[in-house]
C-alpha cells in the first residue's frame, strides 16, 4: 500500500445517492436520490438501465429512487428506463424488466433541500422496508449517485470484496473514479482514491481524496466516510439512518455520519478495486446542478450545522443548543453510537474536533492505522434499536454501553403514604407498583469500574435496571434484593417463625440472667479474695 503525498484532483466531492440488489436470497439495497431541481437528471434512467444490464444478478437488485423534479416539465426516471429498456428488447414479454424491483418516492423540486435531507427521506424508506420484512439487517446495502455506471457483474464483485474485510461491520466507501476510467486499470497499479483528510468550514468537509495503490484487500481508513459511494451490510443503513432533520446543508454531513457509524462500531474501508463509477463531466455540468440550493434558507441551514457541529463537539459562533438538549441527542434516533466513544474517535481519525484543527499531532492518518476494538452489543449485529415518537431511545441500554462508562445514576425510590429510601438500586423483577423511580446527578467511578456499572439516564425508570454487584470508591454496594425488599419488619414473616423467633429471644435473654455471676471472671474474683484475705479488690 502507498498513499501519495498530493491529491487525486479528479476524484472529487459528489452528492449521494442510493440502490439496492439482492443474491442468492441476500438483497443488496441501493437507495439513490435523483438529484433534481428545475432540470430533471436525465442520467437517472441511464443509471438504472446500467444496473440492470451489467448486474450478474438483476432479478435480485431493489432499487429506491428520490426523485425531486417538477412532474410537468422533467421526464420521469422510470418512464424513461423503461423506454431504454424496450430499445434494448432484452424480453420480448417484458415491455420493461425489472420495473417492479424500483421504488420511486417522489417530491416537487420546489421541495428539494438539500442531500442530506433527500438522503433522510430514503433513510426512512429503508426503515420502512425493514419494518414490512422486506428487507433484513443481512441484505446488503449500496447508497450511491443517480448518474452511475458500473463493472460487468459489480454486483457479485462488491460482495466479493467486503467479504475480503473479513469484518461484519466494514462499510465501503470513498469518492468514486470517473466514468471515463471504465475497465481501466489505473496507471497499471490499480490505483484507487482513498479518502482520509478533512478541512473546516462552517463544519467537517471530507476533503478530496488520496490515491491507494497496489491493495489486495480493503484498506481501513481513518472513519473518514464519502457519501458518493457506500457499501455494507444493511443493518448499518438500519442503525444510522441519514439525520432528516438537516436541511439546506452542505458541508458536514458525510463527517458527521462518520462518526455515528464509527461509534456504532463500523470501520470505514476504502475499496480495493472501482466496480462503481460516477459521471462527473456530464452531471456536474449540467444546467440545474445543484439547482436545491435556490430553496435554501439561511436560517435552516444555520440550524442544521449547529446540530451536526454539536453531535461531535465542534463549536461554531451560532451554536445555541443547550447542554441538556446536546447530551439528549447524542444519545437520540439520529446520535451517536455507543460502542465507541467521541474521544476514541478524536484519537483514531487524529482530526481535533474539538479545537477545529485536522491534525492532533501534525500527522495524518492516510497510511497503514490500527483498528479500534469494542464491545459488540449483548443482542448482536442484527439488534436494530427501536426508538419513541420523541426519537428518544426505547431499550435501556446494556452495561458494555460506553454511555456508562463514567457515572452511576443513583435512584430514589419513594412509596406513596411510606417513608422515602435514597440512594438505593432496584432489581428489575422486585418493583412496587406503587413506587416511583427519580434520577438524580450521577455519581463519578473510573473507567476500570465500567463492567457491572449501570447509568439509567433521564427518561428511564428503576424496572429498567438490572441487579449488580458494584464497587464505588471502595465500597461494595451488594445487589439491589439484598439492600430492598419490597416488605420489611418480623410482622411480615410467617406466623410460626414470628413464634420460634419470639421464644428463641426469651431463651436467650433468661439464659444471660441464670447464669449472670457464675462466669470466668466472678471465678477470679472469689480465688483472689481467698488468697490475699482481702474482702474489697481494687
Amino acid at each position: 500500500y502507498s498513499a501519495l503525498p498530493f491529491m487525486c484532483t479528479r476524484y472529487f466531492f459528489t452528492y449521494y445517492y442510493g440502490s439496492t440488489q439482492r443474491r442468492n436470497s441476500i438483497l443488496l439495497f441501493a437507495p439513490f436520490i435523483n438529484e433534481i431541481n428545475k432540470n430533471s437528471d436525465p442520467l437517472c434512467p441511464v443509471t438504472l438501465f446500467n444496473m440492470f444490464t451489467k448486474a450478474k444478478n438483476p432479478s435480485d437488485i431493489r432499487v429506491y429512487v428520490l426523485q425531486q423534479n417538477d412532474p410537468e416539465v422533467d421526464v420521469n426516471c422510470l418512464d424513461k428506463y423503461c423506454e431504454m429498456m424496450q430499445e434494448k428488447a432484452l424480453k420480448a414479454d417484458d415491455p420493461c424488466p425489472f420495473a417492479e424491483n424500483v421504488n420511486i418516492h417522489h417530491i416537487h423540486a420546489k421541495d428539494a433541500y438539500g442531500p442530506a435531507y433527500a438522503r433522510g427521506l430514503i433513510s426512512a424508506d429503508l426503515s420502512n422496508a425493514h419494518d414490512e420484512g422486506k428487507l433484513i439487517p443481512q441484505d446488503y446495502c449500496l447508497s450511491m449517485d443517480s448518474h452511475m455506471d458500473f463493472e460487468p457483474e459489480f454486483d457479485a464483485k462488491l460482495i466479493d470484496m467486503w467479504n475480503l474485510s473479513k469484518n461484519e461491520y466494514a462499510v465501503l466507501s470513498t469518492y468514486v473514479a470517473s466514468t471515463e476510467q471504465l475497465g481501466v486499470n489505473l496507471n497499471g497499479i490499480n490505483e484507487v482514491p482513498h479518502l482520509c483528510m478533512v478541512v473546516f468550514t462552517s463544519s467537517v468537509r471530507v476533503h478530496a481524496t488520496k490515491c491507494a495503490r497496489g491493495l489486495t484487500k480493503p484498506k481501513l481508513t481513518n472513519a473518514v466516510w464519502g457519501a458518493g459511494l457506500s457499501f455494507s451490510k444493511c443493518h448499518a443503513e438500519l442503525k444510522v439512518p441519514v439525520d432528516i432533520h438537516t436541511p439546506h446543508i452542505f458541508d458536514g454531513e458525510e463527517f458527521n455520519r462518520a462518526a455515528r457509524f464509527w461509534t456504532h462500531g463500523y470501520d470505514i474501508y476504502t475499496p480495493h478495486r472501482v466496480y462503481v463509477l460516477h459521471n462527473y463531466k456530464d452531471s456536474q455540468s449540467r444546467a440545474g446542478h445543484s439547482g436545491w440550493m435556490s430553496n435554501k434558507d439561511t436560517t435552516s441551514s444555520t440550524d442544521s450545522s449547529v446540530r451536526l457541529n454539536s453531535l461531535i463537539d465542534v463549536r461554531t459562533f451560532s451554536d445555541n443548543m443547550k447542554v441538556e438538549e446536546v447530551k439528549r441527542f447524542k444519545r437520540s434516533r439520529y446520535g451517536l453510537g455507543d460502542r465507541r466513544s467521541l474521544d476514541q474517535l478524536i484519537d483514531f481519525s487524529g482530526i481535533d474536533l474539538r479545537h477545529r484543527r485536522v491534525s492532533i499531532d501534525g500527522k495524518n492518518r492516510c497510511g497503514n492505522i490500527q483498528w479500534v476494538p469494542f464491545e459488540e452489543h449483548p443482542k448482536g449485529v442484527n439488534f436494530i434499536p427501536k426508538f419513541d415518537a420523541n426519537e428518544d431511545p426505547i431499550d435501556f441500554p446494556d452495561v458494555t454501553s460506553v454511555w456508562y462508562e463514567k457515572s452511576l445514576v443513583k435512584i430514589e425510590v419513594k412509596k406513596t403514604a411510606k417513608p422515602s429510601v435514597s440512594n438505593v438500586l432496584v432489581q428489575n423483577n422486585q418493583k412496587d407498583p406503587t413506587e416511583i423511580a427519580v434520577v438524580h446527578e450521577p455519581v463519578v467511578v473510573s473507567s476500570a469500574q465500567k463492567h457491572g456499572v449501570l447509568h439509567a439516564g433521564k427518561g428511564y425508570n428503576a424496572e429498567s435496571i438490572l441487579g449488580k454487584n458494584l464497587r464505588v470508591d471502595s465500597r461494595i454496594l451488594m445487589e439491589p434484593a439484598r439492600l430492598l425488599g419490597r416488605q420489611h419488619g418480623i410482622t411480615h414473616l410467617p406466623l410460626f417463625v414470628q413464634f420460634f423467633s419470639f421464644l428463641l429471644v426469651v431463651g436467650v435473654i433468661s439464659s444471660v440472667v441464670i447464669t449472670r455471676g457464675t462466669g470466668r471472671g466472678a471465678r477470679r474474683k472469689k480465688n483472689l479474695i481467698a488468697r490475699n484475705g482481702n474482702e474489697k479488690l481494687v
